[in-house]
């Protein structure tokens, strides 16, 4: 688990993980990035195994390698801080699937909390639906997002399968959908588990938004092979869900919400596509995570 400034997230958490119905030993492993919030001692409180690492050096991908080879056990489990699992049988059911050899790694259910928006409702119902899904790919399977979409929110996997398909340290974010790619173009498959659930959800305002899906979208080049038409396809599709699930809710001045954050979305996700075309200050500006591009201007 990576964590940074955590402990309001945490003193939720690692109560309901101490409390998991679960017939082993649980260890935790955090790899902290010089929080000042009590973060390393909560974590510390409850038996976990803390490595410190300088906030300039965190990467996605970094963090969870490195807490990859400090765990023990041979199934992992990789969650974000503010993640909540529900029910004390959440563990058990996430890890099981993994005793099938054909299954690489394992994601589950986001549910939004529900003081979020009705825009933040809805992204992960789409997202995340509530019938399970096994992914495998052919060889004539084209590499579409949707193909080997995977969220490290809440997932497991076996060690081994970690170790030999390391979360790629180069990328900004989406090191998880890499992750999936790397596992189904090497035979194994990837699950969907609707019936295990976390709740996790994000209040961004429309800076952070742009900001997300900067990042996002410069990550995925090159890892998932949407053409134009089709994403333009999709982006359609998903802007009238929303509507309709606004309207379905009777929320309806939230209509007039959906053009700028759509639009705000569109132009990140488009910058972060094309961002090598823009001056490296620029892209330090656009993106969440400036410590990226300071480093690889430094470098």
């Amino acid at each position: 688990m990576p964590t940074y400034q955590g402990a309001r997230y945490l003193e939720q958490l690692l109560p309901v993980l101490q409390a998991q119905d679960y017939p082993a030993a649980v260890e935790i492993v955090a790899i902290d990035s010089e929080s000042t919030d009590g973060t390393p001692d909560l974590l510390q409180k409850y038996g976990a195994s803390v490595t410190v690492i300088p906030k300039q050096q965190f990467g996605h991908g970094y963090a969870r390698n490195l807490a990859v080879r400090k765990a023990q056990n041979p199934l992992l489990v990789f969650m974000s801080q503010d993640a909540l699992p529900v029910g004390e049988d959440w563990l058990r059911c996430l890890v099981e699937p993994l005793s099938d050899p054909a299954i690489g790694a394992i994601y589950v259910r986001l549910l939004a909390r529900p003081d979020e928006t009705p825009l933040e409702l809805f992204s992960p119902e789409r997202l995340y639906p509530a019938r399970g899904t096994r992914y495998a790919l052919t060889p004539d399977t084209p590499i579409t997002l949707d193909k080997i979409f995977f969220s490290n929110v809440c997932s497991a996997a076996r060690r081994e399968v970690c170790l030999a398909h390391p979360f790629d340290e180069t990328l900004i974010m989406s090191e998880d959908q890499a992750f999936a790619k790397s596992l189904l173009t090497d035979g194994y498959q990837t699950l969907y588990l609707a019936d295990v659930q976390v709740i996790h959800s994000h209040h961004y305002d429309l800076k952070t938004l742009f900001r997300r899906n900067f990042d996002s979208a410069y990550s995925l080049r090159g890892i998932a092979n949407d053409s134009w038409l089709y994403t333009a396809r999709q982006a359609v599709e998903y802007i009238g869900a929303e509507i309709g699930y606004v309207v379905r809710a009777g929320r309806w001045r939230w209509l007039l919400a959906i053009p700028p954050y759509e639009i705000t979305r569109i132009a990140g996700r488009v910058l972060g596509k094309y961002a090598d075309h823009l001056p490296g200050t620029w892209r330090t500006r656009l993106s969440l995570h400036q410590g990226y591009w300071t480093r690889n201007l430094d470098e």
